[in-house]
């Protein structure tokens, strides 16, 4: 008789834990609605439009935020690539590692409230020098950098020229990546042909070597190998580039014969 009673009284708070999860996690978020934990926290008198505080990855809105975020969606709707660097101090969270995954975390934290087209990202993390009381103190942990489409991506018939938007990266954003399968897909009858790629490196300034833009056609030849273009077919050589906007420098040009 006690085996069955404390059976019975198992079975009962199996039941009520599971009634407790059932509203919980399914009924009180559907009738009541799902809190948005990536909404930030408004702070009043907040010089700063967009910052966090010292370890943690909370956004914190201040004057000037909404237009900050307007602006980035406008944009976004413009199809400009965004480059997003997400900042930390040494010492956040005691590691190098865990010091770079906050800052990314800051930054995704941006583009879900944002909702950018991840297709048009790319991130990039760096530590930044302390110049203020910043553990006690909000202060900016992201910046962002927009680049027009027209200065990453050009077609005119048999050639494409793709630039590197980040300055010693060989990292595209998605979307460019797409672009090129697509272009190298609608020209495939001219596999058994001769195909040119022409590393371009950055000539203003600190010049870039020859090697750096022969490092940046070698990316573009990888892909067209994966295509299916053979190695042989394939001819690279390199360039340079005076252009004042950096990113017309570290580009690649591909072209049939």
């Amino acid at each position: 008789m006690k085996k069955k009673y404390l059976a019975y009284l198992a079975l009962l708070a199996g039941w009520i834990i599971f009634c407790y999860w059932l509203y919980a996690k399914e009924l009180f978020p559907r009738f009541h609605g799902q809190e948005d934990t990536n909404a930030p926290l408004f702070i009043k008198d907040l010089a700063l439009p967009l910052a966090f505080n010292w370890g943690s990855d909370t956004p914190l809105a201040g004057n000037g935020y909404q237009e900050l975020i307007d602006g980035i969606k406008k944009a976004d709707s413009l199809k400009d690539v965004f480059i997003l660097t997400g900042f930390y101090f040494r010492d956040e969270e005691l590691s190098i590692p865990l010091d770079e995954a906050l800052a990314r975390n800051r930054v995704d934290r941006l583009v879900q409230i944002t909702k950018l087209n991840p297709e048009r990202i790319l991130v990039r993390v760096m530590p930044q020098e302390i110049n203020a009381d910043v553990k006690a103190n909000p202060f900016e942990a992201i910046g962002i950098e927009r680049i027009a489409l027209s200065d990453v991506l050009r077609l005119a018939g048999d050639t494409i020229e793709l630039c590197f938007p980040l300055k010693d990266s060989f990292d595209l954003p998605p979307f460019l990546l797409n672009r090129m399968d697509a272009w190298l897909d609608t020209h495939s009858a001219k596999k058994d042909g001769q195909c040119f790629v022409v590393g371009i490196a950055n000539g203003s300034g600190i010049a870039e070597s020859s090697d750096v833009a022969l490092d940046r056609a070698e990316v573009i030849k990888k892909m067209m190998i994966d295509a299916g273009w053979k190695e042989n077919h394939i001819q690279l050589s390199t360039g340079q580039r005076n252009n004042p906007r950096a990113v017309r420098n570290r580009c690649v040009i591909v072209y049939f014969e």
